[in-house]
């Protein structure tokens, strides 16, 4: 059996370095990353999760009123007809968003998806 030189161990050490960094990464906690985006027709801020608060954005029908509470956000109200977008329920995971069409906001949750949907089971 051959001894390893310098050079062998330098080698093992950035490939196990590499490979802890690659597994350190998908594995991670991604809920620094995560936000709430709410966009209107000249408005479009982001917010925190952590950070509860109202929020009223105009729109060519008034003014729809958003939640963000306890890590979720919703649409408590607005002056659309259907009010489909009150029903859509809490927006709570990446990928969500709750959308008036007529008053033209959306309310989504922006950051790595985590967890498994209905589809990848």
């Amino acid at each position: 059996m051959k001894k390893l030189k310098i050079g062998d161990y330098i080698v093992i050490g950035v490939v196990a370095a590499l490979v802890l960094m690659l597994f350190s990464r998908s594995f991670s906690f991604n809920g620094a990353e995560k936000y709430f985006e709410v966009t209107g027709i000249d408005f479009r801020e982001e917010y925190a999760l952590h950070e509860d608060r109202v929020i009223e954005v105009e729109g060519p029908l008034g003014l729809t009123r958003v939640v963000i509470e306890d890590g979720r956000a919703w649409v408590e109200d607005s002056p659309c007809r259907d009010k489909v977008c009150v029903r859509m329920g809490k927006v709570s995971r990446p990928g969500e968003e709750a959308i008036c069409l007529p008053n033209r906001v959306i309310v989504q949750m922006k950051g790595t998806r985590g967890g498994v949907d209905g589809v990848s089971r």
